[in-house]
């Protein structure tokens, strides 16, 4: 059944962890979410392979996974009021983290059949207009991430196979079949060159900086998000992680005064970007979308 919630342009974000959202995407969805469109955002795991109390890492013996995944799930919901969400949903899946063995319980090694239909199932009674998730890589090389873009891109060509849902258009009566937009999220080389210099100027020697590795060659990004505007959001988010030193080294790093205007950037993965110019909107050339 649509209805006026419904058809609402709606961006859907699936990421893996509590404050993956900040980090990454945290500037787009604090954008859209302020033009009036309906921000979904789905965290797949629960994030109890985390930080722990006083910065215990797994595996120490006061590192709790329970009381890891409880705290940040508080940290999401903080995060999720900075950037304006209109839906948050915790599927709270086992964290995998990044150990070489991983449990066979954890997210990165369940049975993805059941994860693939609840997906399917929040794309259609959502209806987004576009979804963004991670490349195939999962951006960073976490199993996590790698196992959400997986799952993710298994939800959507279901979606397409049935030729996408009804949703009624805001400025008239006739409705259309919609098959979501796809994106991924992505770095430029050059971008992640400018973070990385920023990084290491403030912040002490061992402390995290993203890798050159999960960068991307620059005329590879199709979609560049403009987020200047909603810089203090994503800051606000970021921060709202607090258990967490990754994000709490990334918001030092960003909190210095920036460069250039800050964007988020992207890859369209479906339909294919061929057009000649980056674009600067998600949604451009989506229709019923001002």
């Amino acid at each position: 059944m649509t209805t006026p919630e419904s058809r609402r342009p709606t961006l859907m974000v699936v990421h893996a962890h509590p404050d993956d959202e900040a980090s990454q995407t945290g500037g787009t969805l604090a954008r859209y979410a302020a033009a009036g469109f309906r921000t979904v955002l789905i965290t797949c795991t629960d994030g109890g392979q985390g930080d722990g109390a006083g910065g215990a890492k797994p595996g120490h013996h006061r590192h709790d996974p329970e009381q890891v995944a409880a705290r940040r799930s508080k940290e999401l919901a903080l995060s999720a009021v900075a950037l304006g969400l209109t839906d948050l949903i915790q599927l709270e899946y086992p964290d995998s983290g990044m150990a070489e063995s991983v449990d066979e319980t954890a997210f990165s090694k369940l049975d993805g059949e059941p994860i693939v239909q609840r997906l399917e199932a929040l794309m259609h009674d959502y209806q987004p207009d576009v979804v963004v998730t991670y490349p195939p890589n999962g951006l960073s090389y976490h199993p996590d991430h790698i196992r959400t873009h997986e799952l993710t891109v298994a939800a959507l060509a279901r979606i397409k196979q049935v030729g996408g849902f009804e949703k009624r258009s805001r400025t008239d009566a006739a409705s259309v079949r919609v098959v979501p937009r796809l994106y991924y999220i992505a770095v430029s080389v050059s971008r992640l060159k400018t973070l990385r210099a920023q990084a290491e100027a403030v912040l002490e020697p061992g402390a995290w900086i993203p890798p050159l590795e999960i960068g991307v060659a620059d005329d590879t990004v199709t979609t560049a998000v403009n987020v200047s505007a909603f810089w203090a959001e994503k800051l606000r988010a970021l921060a709202a992680h607090a258990s967490q030193a990754d994000a709490a080294a990334l918001l030092h790093a960003l909190s210095v005064p920036q460069r250039q205007d800050p964007v988020e950037e992207y890859v369209r993965a479906d339909p294919p970007w061929a057009g000649d110019r980056q674009e600067d909107d998600l949604f451009t050339g989506i229709p019923g979308v001002l």
